[in-house]
C-alpha cells in the first residue's frame, strides 16, 4: 500500500506539471515560452534601465538630465570621459540612447513574431513578459531620449562660433538631426517590414520619430542668436538628409518654409548691418542718421535748418560717397557665407539698402522742404546713377 500511495503522489504531481492553474489543459507553447522568459524579464529591465540612465544623466541623477547634457562639461560631470569636445560628448550619448531604443523595438517585434508563430499572439493569452518588458523598458528609454533631445536644444545658445572651432547653435543641431536620422535609418528596429516596426501612433514611436526630432531641433536653432546665414544652410542639409532617412513630403515641406524664413531673417540683418557699416565708411552715416532724426520729428521746418544737415555737411558727405562710387566698399562676404548664390544676394540688398538711402536724401533735399536754395549742384548724381554704381 505505501508503494501505491507513493505511485499515485507522483502521478498526481506529474498531472499538476501539466495543468493551468487546475484547469486540466495543458499548457500551450507560448504559456511555456512566457514561463521559460519570466526569470530574464526582471534583470533584463534593470540593467537596461541602468544604462539609459547613466547616458540621460553622465553621473548627475536621473532628475537632471539638463545638466548631463551642458555642452563643454559641468557639475555632475565624472572625469573619466572624454569630454575636450562637449558637444561631441553630448550627441554621442544621446545617439546612443537612441540606439537603445532601436533596439528594444527590434527585440521587442522579435518576441511578437516568435509569438505569432507559436500562436500565442491572442488577446486570450496571458502577455508574454519579454514581451512586457522591452516595451516597458521602451517606453522609459523614449522618455530618457525625449528628455535628452529637449536638454541638448536648451543648451545650443550656449555655443559660440566665434571661439576657436566653435559651432552655432544651428550647427549643433544640424549634426544633431543628421547623427540620429542616419542613426534610425541603419537601425533594425524602424525597419518597416517588422511587425510593429515602422512607426506608429503609440506615444513611444512618437518621441522617436523624425518630426519630433526635427522639429525639436528647429525650434531650438531658431531660439538661438543667429551667426549668420550659413545657420539656413546648415539646417537645410540636415532636412535633406532627413527626408533621406523618412522624413514625410508634408513634414518636410513645412519645416523647409520654417528653414527659409530663418534664412531671410538672418540675411536682412546682416544686409541691414553692413549697410550701416557701408553708409558710415562713406561719409553718409551722420547725415543719414540726421535726415532720420528730422523726418520723424514733428517741428515741420527745413531739412536744411536741422543739425547735422546744414549745407556745408551734407555737401561735404556727399562729396566723399561720390568718390567712394568708383570703387564701392560693398562687401563681398567672403569668409562670411559659404553658398556664393547667397554671397550675391547679400551684396546685392547691401547695395540697394545704400542706394536707398541715398535715394531718400536726395528727394529730402531737392523737395520743398530741402531749404538748399535753387543751387542744388552739389548733389552730382541722381539715385538712378547712383544705384548704377553700388551694383558694379
Amino acid at each position: 500500500d505505501g508503494e501505491g500511495d507513493g505511485e499515485g503522489a507522483e502521478s498526481d504531481a506529474v498531472g499538476d506539471g501539466d495543468e493551468e492553474d487546475g484547469g486540466g489543459a495543458p499548457m500551450s507553447a507560448a504559456a511555456m515560452l512566457g514561463q521559460s522568459m519570466s526569470g530574464l524579464a526582471r534583470p533584463l529591465r534593470t540593467r537596461v534601465m541602468q544604462v539609459v540612465s547613466s547616458l540621460a544623466t553622465r553621473g548627475g541623477g536621473p532628475s537632471d538630465p539638463a545638466a548631463a547634457m551642458r555642452l563643454g562639461g559641468g557639475p555632475g560631470d565624472d572625469g573619466d570621459r572624454d569630454d575636450d569636445d562637449g558637444g561631441d560628448s553630448s550627441l554621442d550619448r544621446l545617439a546612443a540612447i537612441f540606439s537603445i531604443c532601436g533596439l528594444l523595438r527590434f527585440y521587442g517585434s522579435a518576441v511578437t513574431k516568435a509569438l505569432d508563430k507559436l500562436g500565442g499572439g491572442s488577446d486570450g493569452e496571458e502577455e508574454n513578459p519579454l514581451r512586457s518588458t522591452c516595451d516597458a523598458c521602451l517606453s522609459d528609454a523614449a522618455e530618457a531620449y525625449a528628455a535628452s533631445l529637449r536638454a541638448y536644444g536648451a543648451v545650443l545658445s550656449s555655443s559660440s562660433p566665434s571661439s576657436p572651432g566653435g559651432e552655432s547653435g544651428a550647427d549643433l543641431a544640424s549634426r544633431a538631426i543628421i547623427r540620429v536620422a542616419e542613426g534610425r535609418s541603419a537601425s533594425p528596429g524602424f525597419a518597416e517590414d517588422l511587425p510593429g516596426g515602422g512607426d506608429g501612433d503609440d506615444a513611444a514611436s512618437r518621441l522617436l520619430s523624425l518630426p519630433f526630432l526635427v522639429g525639436t531641433m528647429l525650434d531650438a536653432a531658431s531660439a538661438c542668436p543667429p551667426s549668420g546665414p550659413d545657420d539656413a544652410a546648415a539646417l537645410r542639409s540636415a532636412l535633406q538628409v532627413a527626408a533621406r532617412c523618412g522624413l514625410g513630403p508634408d513634414d518636410v515641406g513645412r519645416y523647409a518654409s520654417a528653414v527659409d524664413g530663418m534664412g531671410e531673417s538672418s540675411l536682412e540683418a546682416l544686409a541691414s548691418s553692413e549697410a550701416r557699416s557701408v553708409l558710415s565708411s562713406t561719409g553718409l552715416g551722420g547725415v543719414t542718421s540726421a535726415y532720420r532724426d528730422w523726418s520723424s520729428s514733428a517741428a515741420g521746418g527745413p531739412m536744411a535748418g536741422h543739425p547735422g544737415l546744414s549745407r556745408g555737411e551734407l555737401e561735404a558727405a556727399t562729396r566723399a560717397f561720390y568718390s567712394s562710387l568708383f570703387s564701392p566698399p560693398v562687401p563681398t562676404f567672403e569668409g562670411v557665407i559659404s553658398d556664393p548664390a547667397m554671397r550675391r544676394t547679400a551684396r546685392t540688398r547691401t547695395a540697394r539698402r545704400v542706394a536707398g538711402a541715398y535715394r531718400e536724401l536726395y528727394g529730402a533735399a531737392t523737395g520743398e522742404r530741402g531749404g538748399y536754395g535753387p543751387d542744388l549742384s552739389f548733389l552730382g548724381h541722381d539715385p538712378d546713377q547712383v544705384d548704377t554704381l553700388l551694383s558694379l
